[in-house]
């Protein structure tokens, strides 16, 4: 049986797209809270009418941080498989002075190497000497679509639209 090589474009994809449904949740999460609110005086809007929204956001977060859970488990995987994060975190044992002259030899055999301080092959220097150009430029481009959405959503108020 073949083994599908991954490439790294596609875990960044994968990444995008864990990121992209992470913040439909939370805009059903936001719904769902809504639905809870008091609603103005001139609104018409039952109880169980608000119920069935607040059901129907709610069970749609919950299947969102379920497909969030399950698409991180499997990139931590995939990390694990290209040898980057240990599969297991190491064990720390602290031993006084007495205890390690008597138990010297057998020590070394029991405890697990700890490279890199637990993160295995992972190269943090690497990622340190990378600039923050793209991650400013993600931050001023969510900023700038956050705000949008909020002008969208205070016209929508003032215009009595009913918002959902």
């Amino acid at each position: 049986m073949a083994v599908l090589e991954i490439t790294p474009a596609e875990r960044i994809r994968e990444l995008n797209d864990i990121s992209a449904s992470l913040t439909e949740t939370l805009r059903h999460m936001s719904q769902a809270i809504n639905a809870l609110s008091p609603t103005a005086p001139n609104q018409e809007n039952s109880v169980d009418a608000r119920t069935e929204v607040f059901d129907e956001h709610s069970r749609a977060a919950y299947v969102g941080i379920q497909a969030f859970n399950a698409k991180m488990k499997r990139q931590a995987y995939a990390l694990e498989e290209a040898g980057i994060i240990a599969a297991e975190a190491p064990t720390i044992v602290t031993v006084n002075p007495l205890q390690r002259e008597i138990s010297n030899a057998s020590s070394t055999a029991g405890v697990e190497k700890i490279t890199n301080g637990g993160l295995g092959n992972f190269d943090v220097g690497w990622l340190n000497s990378r600039g923050n150009k793209v991650g400013m430029e993600k931050e001023a481009e969510l900023m700038q679509e956050a705000r949008g959405l909020l002008e969208t959503e205070l016209k929508k108020r003032g215009d009595g639209a009913v918002v959902e």
